[in-house]
C-alpha cells in the first residue's frame, strides 16, 4: 500500500494544466521513499520565478496514463527497472514515439545502470541526464533540474516560434482562411478528394476602381459567406488574389455540382456594401473530382471552360473538355509569342482605309503580325494566348511605336487597336503621348480602336483612361460594332468619333437582308449623333457600291488592299 504521507494532496491533480505559474514535473519510481526524498529536496526550488509542481507515478502503466492525460510536463525523472527490467525505457519510448513529444526533458535515475548502456540511450531518446541514484545528491539534483528546465524553456520558445511561422504559412492574412501552402499539404494528406475552385470575375477591375482596401473587404465577406453557408466542409482556402478553393472527401460529381450552384447563387445575389455603393459580383467555378490527379490544375482548366459558358458558368472537369485543347494551344503560342517579342519578330502591318466620297486612302489601320520560322501569323493564332499570358499591353506598345515610326514622315492618319487590358493601365495616356512626342506625331492623327472582350461601359478605370486620351487629342473608335459588347449602349456611355461596323454584317450585305437591316440601323443612329462609320471586310466592288449607297463614310477591306508591312501608294 502506498504511503499517503509521501504524496502532496495538491499534486494529485494531473489534468492538462496550462498554468504558467509552475513547472510540472513527473517522478516515476517504484520506490516510495525516492518520491519523498525528491519532493523534500526540491520543495523550495524556483526557476524563472516559478516553483515546481511534482506529480508521482509508481509504475510504467501509471506513468503512461498520467502522460497521456497531461502533455504539459517540463521534465520527467524516472527509474529504468521497476515492475520489469525495461519499464523505464518503455516509458521513454512512449514519450518520444507514441506521444511524439520531443519537448519534455528526460532524466534517468537508476539504481542498476548496467541494464541500459548510457551512451546508446542518451543518443536514441534525447536524454538530458543519466545518473545513478547514489550520485544524485540534493545539490546535483538542483543542478540537473535547472539544466533540464533551461533546455525545456529554450525548446518551448523555439517550438512556439516555429508554430507561429507555420500558422503564418498556412493562413491567408486577409481572410484568415487556409492558404495555398495548406492546400498543397492537404491534397497530399487526404484521399478521394473533390475540389471546387471559385474565380471572381473582373476582380482586378474592383481593385483598380475602388482600391485594394475595398477589394479586401469583399474578400473577407466572401470568406465569411463560405464559412457560414453549411457547404459540407471546413477545408476552405484562398489560393490567389481572387481564387477560393473548397475540398471535399468522398463526394459525388452531382453533390459537387449542386454545391457549386449553391455557392454561385449566394455570391451573385449578395449585396457587397462599399460606403454608399452596393456591388454585385459574378464568379466562374471549376470542379475536379476523384479519381483525377492534379485536382487544382484540372479545376483551373474547368474554370477556363466555365468562362466560355453563357448560363451558370460552372464546369466539371473531364478529359473531353475543349478547353484542354485551347489551353494546350495557348501554351504553345505563349512560348512562341514570348520568343518573338524578345527577337523583335512582333511587327506591325498596315491596311488602307478609304474615304468613300473621294475613294482616296486617308488612313491606315495598324495590325499586329507574328513572325515564326519564316512564316507570318495573324492574331487569330496567338491573340488568345497573349491575353492569357498578360502580353496584350506589351504587344499594343510595340505596334503603337512601330506605327508612329511609319507615319512620322507623312500626313496620313492611322489607327491602333486598344484592348480592355490596355485600358486598365494607369499610365496609358503618358505612355502613348511619349511615343507621339518621340516621333513628332500629333495625337489627333491617331484613332484608338477599342476592342472589348468584356464591356468597359461600367469600368471606371477604362472610362477614366478614355476620357484622358480624348482630352489630349486622340480620336476614339469602337471596333467590331454591332456584336457582343460593342453595341448601342456603348455610344450612350462613351464619347467616340467613329464606329467600325463589324465585318460579319458587311461581307454578306448583298445576299443577307438581315445584315443590311442591321447596317441601316447602325447608320441611322450614328448619323443622328454625328459619329463617322467605317465598313470593314469590303471585299468586292459590289459590296463597296452597297455601303457607298447606304451612306457609310469609310471603307476597309481586301478590295482596296490587304494588310502589308509597307504602305500602298495613294493614287
Amino acid at each position: 500500500m502506498k504511503d499517503s504521507n509521501l504524496i502532496f494532496a495538491e499534486e494529485s491533480n494531473i489534468e492538462n494544466n496550462k498554468n504558467d505559474s509552475f513547472w510540472s514535473v513527473l517522478i516515476v519510481d517504484d520506490d516510495y521513499e525516492v518520491h519523498a526524498v525528491t519532493k523534500l529536496a526540491l520543495h523550495d526550488f524556483e526557476f524563472d520565478n516559478k516553483k515546481l509542481k511534482l506529480v508521482s507515478a509508481f509504475s510504467e502503466k501509471e506513468a503512461k496514463e498520467i502522460l497521456s492525460n497531461n502533455s504539459n510536463f517540463s521534465f520527467v525523472i524516472l527509474d529504468i527497472v521497476m515492475e520489469s527490467n525495461d519499464a523505464g525505457l518503455n516509458i521513454v519510448d512512449f514519450i518520444r514515439n507514441h506521444l511524439n513529444n520531443n519537448l519534455i526533458r528526460i532524466i534517468i535515475r537508476t539504481g542498476q545502470p548496467g541494464y541500459a548502456p548510457e551512451e546508446e540511450i542518451i543518443n536514441k531518446y534525447d536524454i538530458n541526464d543519466y545518473k545513478e541514484k547514489t550520485e544524485l545528491t540534493t545539490t546535483k539534483l538542483y543542478t540537473t533540474t535547472r539544466t533540464a528546465l533551461c533546455q525545456y524553456k529554450q525548446l518551448s520558445e523555439l517550438e512556439r516560434k516555429k508554430n507561429e511561422l507555420y500558422q503564418t504559412l498556412i493562413t491567408d492574412p486577409v481572410t484568415n482562411l487556409f492558404s495555398r501552402e495548406k492546400l498543397y499539404q492537404d491534397l497530399k494528406k487526404f484521399e478521394e478528394l473533390g475540389l471546387i475552385l471559385i474565380d471572381i470575375d473582373s476582380f482586378s477591375t474592383i481593385n483598380n476602381a475602388y482600391g485594394y482596401p475595398v477589394g479586401d473587404v469583399i474578400l473577407k465577406d466572401i470568406a465569411t459567406i463560405l464559412k457560414t453557408s453549411d457547404l459540407g466542409t471546413n477545408l476552405i482556402y484562398r489560393v490567389e488574389s481572387d481564387n477560393f478553393v473548397l475540398l471535399f472527401e468522398n463526394k459525388s460529381d452531382q453533390f459537387l455540382l449542386d454545391t457549386a450552384l449553391k455557392i454561385k447563387n449566394k455570391l451573385s445575389t449578395y449585396p457587397f456594401g462599399i460606403d454608399e455603393l452596393t456591388l454585385l459580383i459574378n464568379v466562374s467555378i471549376g470542379i475536379a473530382n476523384y479519381p483525377n490527379n492534379n485536382l487544382l490544375q484540372k479545376s483551373e482548366i474547368a474554370v477556363y471552360a466555365s468562362r466560355q459558358k453563357q448560363d451558370n458558368k460552372i464546369e466539371l472537369y473531364s478529359e473531353e473538355l475543349n478547353a484542354i485543347k485551347i489551353i494546350n494551344n495557348n501554351l504553345l503560342w505563349s512560348k512562341r509569342l514570348t520568343k518573338a517579342i524578345d527577337s523583335n519578330n512582333v511587327i506591325a502591318y498596315f491596311q488602307p482605309i478609304i474615304e468613300i466620297e473621294t475613294e482616296k486612302i486617308v488612313k491606315y489601320e495598324s495590325l499586329v503580325r507574328l513572325v515564326y520560322e519564316d512564316t507570318i501569323y495573324s492574331p487569330f493564332h496567338f491573340l488568345g494566348a497573349a491575353r492569357n499570358a498578360g502580353l496584350l499591353t506589351k504587344i499594343t506598345k510595340i505596334v503603337f511605336e512601330q506605327a508612329c515610326k511609319k507615319f512620322m514622315n507623312n500626313n496620313l492618319d492611322f489607327s491602333v487597336n486598344l484592348t480592355d487590358h490596355d485600358l486598365m493601365e494607369k499610365d496609358l495616356e503618358k505612355t502613348l503621348l511619349n511615343y507621339c512626342n518621340t516621333y513628332k506625331i500629333e495625337p489627333k492623327r491617331v484613332s484608338l480602336e477599342i476592342l472589348e472582350e468584356k464591356s468597359i461601359s461600367t469600368n471606371i478605370q477604362a472610362i477614366k483612361n478614355l476620357n484622358k486620351l480624348r482630352e489630349v487629342g486622340f480620336q476614339l473608335s469602337i471596333d467590331d460594332f454591332g456584336v457582343e459588347y460593342s453595341n448601342f449602349s456603348q455610344l450612350k456611355s462613351l464619347k467616340v468619333d467613329s464606329v467600325k461596323i463589324d465585318g460579319s454584317f458587311i461581307k454578306d450585305i448583298i445576299t443577307n437582308k438581315n445584315s443590311r437591316y442591321i447596317t441601316e440601323s447602325i447608320l441611322s443612329y450614328t448619323k443622328n449623333i454625328q459619329v463617322k462609320t467605317i465598313a470593314e471586310f469590303v471585299h468586292s466592288k459590289e459590296v463597296f457600291n452597297e455601303v457607298k449607297h447606304l451612306g457609310v463614310d469609310y471603307a476597309q477591306g481586301y478590295y482596296f488592299g490587304e494588310p502589308k508591312k509597307d504602305l500602298i501608294d495613294n493614287e
